[in-house]
């Protein structure tokens, strides 16, 4: 706890520091975001579209996997050199070393998360089925729907803990390669669904995703015209602004927990000369 808490306060101190980081940030979002509202829009009356929304998807795909890779590299860094400040131009992948790995790393990714949302839905196909059974063996009524309930919190943890994990590793493989990420996978993922990192995930989800939430939906009463429309453009940039918040700080509460710092150099005066 007290190593989540250290790494919680230091994430907080860079984001403080970093301001045109999370502008910067929140202007990719919203565009990527807007970009894949207007590619879902978009008709497929004839080949050429098609094309064109092929081409569309890969663009966005690409410019997420560039975005994932630059900050978490630069959260990488940062960590190892204990910095104070997040540059802007972190946020996108310096080498294409980093691009590429990450290129790899969404596939397994993506595979891993399709899995869990399999058996999570096979498990809550059957929910009224445990219900009929409770209710037959404890002699009481059971409803279906609380036990999807409690199923919906299990589901978010899990989903917590399986992110949270899939960073970490992404992190290790752009900081060391497999040989590093590979030898730590079963640690880390221990880790991350029990141990700090898993706090750390659930109060950077809790804390920015749930404050952006209720902005989105709260609805305060103004009057009718320019100040409703001035409101929701006001309370839908506060809530991308604290979503990429929550995101670099997720990303470099994860980076202080799971990258050690760069052992400092000897200074010059104390390495001995030796004389020919």
């Amino acid at each position: 706890m007290k190593k989540a808490v250290t790494a919680w306060v230091w994430s907080l101190s860079v984001l403080t520091r970093s301001a045109w980081a999370l502008l910067a940030m929140t202007a990719v979002i919203t565009l990527w975001a807007f970009a894949a509202y207007e590619w879902l829009g978009l008709p497929e009356s004839s080949v050429l579209l098609l094309f064109v929304a092929l081409v569309w998807l890969l663009l966005q795909v690409l410019v997420a996997v560039g975005a994932i890779a630059g900050s978490a590299s630069g959260a990488v860094e940062l960590a190892a050199s204990e910095g104070t400040r997040l540059p802007m131009v972190s946020l996108w992948p310096r080498n294409p070393q980093s691009f590429l790995r990450t290129l790899l790393w969404a596939p397994a990714g993506a595979f891993l998360v399709l899995l869990l949302r399999w058996i999570l839905d096979f498990v809550n196909s059957y929910s009224i089925e445990v219900a009929s059974f409770l209710t037959f063996h404890l002699q009481k009524p059971v409803s279906h729907l609380l036990l999807e309930q409690v199923y919906g919190i299990i589901e978010a943890l899990l989903w917590t803990g399986l992110t949270g994990f899939l960073l970490s590793l992404l992190m290790l493989f752009l900081r060391g390669g497999w040989s590093v990420a590979g030898h730590q996978t079963g640690t880390l993922l221990a880790q991350c669904c029990v141990g700090a990192p898993f706090l750390t995930s659930l109060v950077s989800i809790g804390a920015f995703a749930g404050a952006a939430y209720g902005l989105t939906v709260w609805h305060p009463t103004v009057p009718v015209g320019f100040w409703d429309y001035t409101q929701v453009a006001a309370r839908f940039s506060l809530a991308v602004f604290l979503l990429s918040a929550g995101w670099l700080f997720w990303l470099l509460s994860l980076a202080r927990l799971h990258i050690p710092p760069d052992a400092p150099s000897p200074h010059p005066e104390t390495i001995p000369a030796f004389l020919p």
